[in-house]
């Protein structure tokens, strides 16, 4: 039972389809950043930042699956049409008949036959179910940096007029507050929707709004072009862009070009492949594979006969119809095929949804891969148990190595930067700017 959650935990810190490795990067980087904040510029700044963080932390992960799910409830459910088709499987009549012919059970099937009869709609829906979740979030996160704005503003001038001691009622009537530049932002927000009009929009939407992954990037580019278009003074412009840049790269791209230097240092140096999913090398299947002859024919078998067919109606034809092969059982092992669960409790192929031609043919070679290298080994139990733990260690090295940079590296590297160019360690750039133009303002009221 241990075993079976440890090899899912490292599957889905591994993945780049899951959410839990960018949600445990986004800890990190808040908690370091925070910490870092209120070192350098105080409780106000502190404050600000940590508002900042977990808030937008929160929209970030949840704002656009949440919205999703409010729009299936509502906008899908009564078109009719149900949000667990894939448009993808509907686009494609030879597939969508391979779906309908191959569906576990009736109420797959009538989901599926009324998608098929109405792809329009489907494909439209979709669309915009993508957009209003991100516009929704993204509206979310506009009141979100006002109130925080709204909040810090007035710790400063709290804070100011008991160092001052100046009435609150004498500051009033002289408005002393009403047109500061630094907070112009937040009595005329400047307005930001994103759209979905043009046609190199919508293609552009299409091509991410089916991964949540990519959903989630979309929506840190949009934040992260409305920090920088709304910082509130030069030396926060600056801040952002450090950060952003950061950010985008080591929870999108980091991890990607670590596994991929990770996974060749394996292979070469160590004989040991490290790319199958870690629920796959856990599971009986991995020690067969490795044991049985046959099944080591059957995979070379489909990589000569399928992996090299751009025909995907037999590639599909083949996937729906051999549910027993054994690249199959290992595709849904992996969770490159979803499964659904009959009334005997037997799993099925779900064929509302999408499986990509290509991420099976990466599969085969990554299996063969798998069996030469383990055909090398004198003790197979060894050599599984080696490339397990590999696949387990260096997993965790890379979210480490991410983590760290997010979490210390990088909001250490801000901090530095701060120090030498933003007046000193205790200088938080919006609070010094802001208490100049308050102490300008009550010179001249007096």
């Amino acid at each position: 039972m241990a075993s079976n959650i440890g090899s899912q935990l490292v599957s889905k810190l591994g993945s780049a389809n899951s959410r839990i490795p960018l949600a445990a990067k986004d800890i990190f980087n808040s908690a370091g950043y925070t910490y870092f904040s209120y070192d350098a510029g105080g409780s106000i700044e502190g404050k600000d930042r940590f508002v900042d963080e977990v808030g937008t932390g929160a929209l970030w992960l949840f704002g656009i699956p949440v919205y999703k799910k409010l729009i299936d409830k509502t906008l899908f459910k009564k078109a009719g049409i149900s949000p667990e088709v894939d448009v993808r499987v509907v686009k494609d009549s030879s597939y969508l008949q391979q779906a309908l012919k191959n569906a576990p059970d009736s109420k797959i099937f009538q989901e599926l036959k009324k998608a098929g009869e109405n792809v329009s709609k489907t494909k439209n829906l979709t669309l915009l179910k993508f957009a209003l979740s991100l516009a929704l979030t993204m509206a979310s996160y506009f009141a979100l940096t006002k109130f925080k704005q709204n909040m810090t503003k007035k710790n400063i001038e709290k804070e100011f007029l008991k160092e001052h001691s100046v009435k609150n009622d004498n500051i009033m009537k002289n408005n002393i507050y009403q047109d500061s530049p630094v907070f112009a932002e937040f009595n005329s927000y400047k307005k930001y929707s994103p759209s979905f009009g043009s046609a190199a929009m919508v293609k552009k939407a299409e091509e991410f709004m089916l991964n949540p992954i990519k959903n989630m990037l979309f929506l840190d580019m949009c934040i992260s072009g409305q920090r920088l278009a709304n910082a509130r003074t030069d030396g926060e412009f600056k801040e952002y862009a450090i950060k952003e840049g950061s950010f985008l790269f080591f929870v999108y791209g980091a991890d990607k070009v670590i596994k991929k230097a990770i996974d060749k240092i394996s292979q070469k140096f160590l004989n040991c492949p490290i790319k199958l999913d870690a629920k796959f090398l856990t599971s009986g299947l991995a020690e067969q594979i490795l044991t049985k002859k046959e099944l080591q024919n059957d995979i070379k078998t489909f990589s000569e006969k399928l992996a090299g067919n751009k025909d995907n109606t037999a590639f599909y034809d083949f996937i729906f119809n051999n549910p027993d092969n054994i690249v199959v059982k290992a595709a849904k092992k992996s969770g490159i095929i979803s499964t659904i669960k009959d009334s005997n409790g037997n799993l099925k192929t779900d064929t509302r949804k999408y499986i990509d031609p290509k991420q099976i043919k990466d599969l085969v070679q990554d299996l063969i891969d798998f069996i030469n290298s383990g055909s090398k080994a004198k003790n197979t139990n060894k050599y599984l148990k080696k490339v397990k733990s590999l696949k387990v260690g260096t997993t965790l090295l890379n979210v480490a190595i991410c983590c760290f940079s997010l979490g210390y590296l990088v909001p250490k590297i801000m901090y530095n930067y701060r120090q030498k160019n933003q007046n000193g360690k205790n200088d938080f750039h919006v609070k010094t700017k802001y208490e100049k133009e308050l102490a300008s303002k009550q010179a001249k009221s007096l």
